[in-house]
């Protein structure tokens, strides 16, 4: 087995997954970066430019079991040990009331949301096992802690997630750290968007928009993606070596848990 550490990323080609990618190659982390989008691989080329470890870019459906074992078959014929799965891939939904519910968007969200996580902890758990001192980081988010209406595929799946991170804490530990990091809002398109068009449905300005919305954190602003990567990164670390089942709120006090 060669030297080093190896870590797989999901939801690699988005703007928290780029920011975790490289926070993990600045510590000589080598990465199977994966993502919908054949942008994971510029990024893996990028990545081999700047850094010194190996990345491996990966286009695949979450939701396709096939290519996910097929992401764990490449982790193990690296050489490298696998030591820390980052489950960051998520997607959300156009609002939805429970009385017009479309039960196929139900089933879109949860697929990628929550049973692809299950199914990627499933095979990588031997990997993780052999490697040794091994820990893995669930995405939820702060819509998790809460429901929020006509946004209840989204908000369930993150709920879950955050149940299924304890279940699986509890069936791991020691062997394998499982943990949990739960942002609020970020500064990303998604949520700029999400203003924008808040902000249209409300006849008032986006600038107006981000006001009521940022007034509601007491940081006054949504966290950078690199906030969020360090929590990630942080729970990959010795510095985490107490963690088990945690959910870390990493959303600007918006929600005091």
């Amino acid at each position: 087995m060669k030297d080093g550490k190896l870590c797989i990323l999901t939801g690699a080609a988005g703007e928290v997954g780029r920011a975790t990618a490289r926070r993990f190659a600045e510590s000589g982390w080598s990465i199977v970066l994966c993502d919908r989008t054949d942008d994971v691989k510029a990024l893996a080329d990028t990545l081999s430019r700047e850094f010194i470890g190996e990345y491996f870019g990966v286009q695949m459906d979450l939701t396709n079991d096939e290519e996910i074992d097929s992401v764990a078959k490449l982790a193990a014929q690296t050489g490298i040990p696998l030591r820390f799965l980052g489950l960051i891939a998520a997607i959300n939904h156009d609002a939805v009331s429970i009385e017009h519910m479309d039960m196929s968007v139900w089933d879109k969200v949860h697929n990628v949301n929550l049973r692809a996580n299950v199914k990627f902890i499933s095979v990588c758990v031997p990997l993780l096992r052999k490697s040794g001192n091994a820990s893995i980081a669930t995405v939820s988010s702060f819509w998790g802690r809460e429901g929020h209406a006509y946004f209840s595929p989204y908000c369930a799946s993150k709920a879950a997630l955050i149940s299924l991170t304890q279940s699986v804490a509890a069936e791991l530990a020691p062997d394998i750290r499982v943990n949990c990091v739960a942002p609020g809002n970020i500064n990303t398109s998604m949520h700029f968007n999400a203003l924008a068009v808040e902000a249209e449905k409300r006849g008032i300005s986006t600038d107006e928009m981000r006001a009521i919305e940022w007034s509601k954190i007491p940081m006054g602003r949504p966290a950078e993606t690199a906030e969020i990567a360090a929590a990630i990164h942080f729970l990959s670390t010795d510095d985490s070596s107490y963690f088990i089942g945690a959910t870390l709120d990493v959303n600007g006090g918006c929600r005091l848990t």
